[in-house]
């Protein structure tokens, strides 16, 4: 395991941002936090976890912060999670060198040099093995699911055999985004801890004590588009900063550019997020154009603008906004569904927005 944490791409990291398991400050989910821990001091400790929530809202956060606790780390306050970084048991979680935690996620293929796109079966049986094997240090152990999301229909049957008949002392926390994809039966067996979104105020507070943020992300401008697109996920907004010339500035110079055609900056962008490497900037571009389309439409109405940079330049209905924001919906479902070109639906999606088709 330390070998691929070293070298090879992680799917449950977002790129330019702290991995979860090297992250110890959450924010804006005490409640998650006191619902487990009063769990674990009952004694009386559901085997299965499933921590839902957006994207970025803490979810892989708050799961390592469990692991640490259930695996022996103790924090310097009673009845807590805050564990500090020095702590043993801490250090060999996020060295993935713990002989009682299994971390099942997406893998990377030596033969295509790429993430896999989703969990094989074949992931899943080394969590059987995992699981028939004693625990190393004779107490509990822990299998985190980073995300559940991204099991196919043979690996989530295969996990859910593991639910129905879990070994003793063991807890398996899955994470998702998207609950409702997930089988029922899963969602059955484990008890549900969802989390809300983060409040801006929150989000803001906690990103501008960080350290790990450039000045030169760190523009008024580009901070405050964050915090409005990170929808609620203090990560997101992380991961927004760090992704800021292939996110928000393209985003910034695209919205101050409709009042005139434009095309070069059009295909400039589509060009951009259609690279192999630009997954999760398109994903985020994505969300964020549905963001402000959404906004404005709102904002037509109200005449109140809650959402990244200024109001459009461009005079529409409410309803022809809408009808955007549900294109773009659309559009990015579809494209992945039919693995559709993506250069082409995005620069078709930025077209329609300008009015030019």
């Amino acid at each position: 395991m330390a070998d691929e944490v070293e070298n090879y791409p992680e799917s449950d990291r977002a790129p330019g941002c702290l991995h979860p398991r090297q992250t110890y400050d959450l924010i804006g989910h005490d409640a998650a936090e006191k619902r487990f821990l009063k769990a674990w001091t009952s004694g009386r400790i559901h085997h299965a976890w499933l921590i839902t929530g957006p994207a970025g809202c803490g979810k892989a956060t708050l799961a390592y912060r469990m692991a640490r606790y259930i695996l022996g780390a103790r924090s310097l306050l009673d009845n807590s999670l805050d564990i500090p970084p020095s702590d043993p048991v801490a250090q060999r979680i996020e060295a993935l060198g713990h002989g009682d935690f299994f971390l099942l996620r997406r893998p990377y293929d030596l033969k295509t040099k790429k993430l896999r796109t989703e969990i094989p079966i074949s992931e899943t049986r080394r969590l059987r093995d995992f699981f028939t094997q004693k625990a190393s240090e004779g107490g509990w152990r822990v299998c985190l699911i980073d995300t559940a999301d991204d099991l196919n229909i043979n690996s989530e049957n295969a996990v859910l055999k593991t639910l129905e008949e879990p070994p003793a002392q063991t807890i398996i926390i899955l994470l998702s985004s998207e609950p409702g994809r997930l089988l029922p039966t899963i969602r059955s067996r484990c008890m549900h801890l969802p989390l809300r979104a983060v409040p801006d105020t929150e989000i803001e507070s906690w990103l501008r004590k960080r350290q790990d943020i450039s000045s030169e992300s760190e523009s008024a401008d580009m901070t405050h588009a964050a915090i409005h697109l990170a929808r609620g996920g203090p990560g997101k907004a992380v991961a927004l900063l760090q992704s800021s010339d292939q996110v928000l500035n393209p985003l910034k110079r695209y919205l101050a550019s409709l009042e005139r055609n434009n095309s070069q900056l059009d295909h400039q962008i589509s060009n951009s997020l259609a690279m192999p490497n630009a997954a999760l900037s398109r994903k985020y571009f994505f969300e964020a154009i549905q963001d402000v389309l959404q906004a404005q439409s709102i904002f037509t109405i109200t005449g109140e603008w809650k959402a990244a940079f200024a109001p459009l330049p461009i005079q529409r209905a409410a309803l022809d906004w809408e009808k955007l924001w549900r294109r773009a919906c659309f559009l990015q479902e579809r494209e992945s569904a039919l693995n559709m070109d993506k250069k082409t639906v995005m620069l078709d999606l930025l077209s329609e927005i300008r009015g030019q088709v």
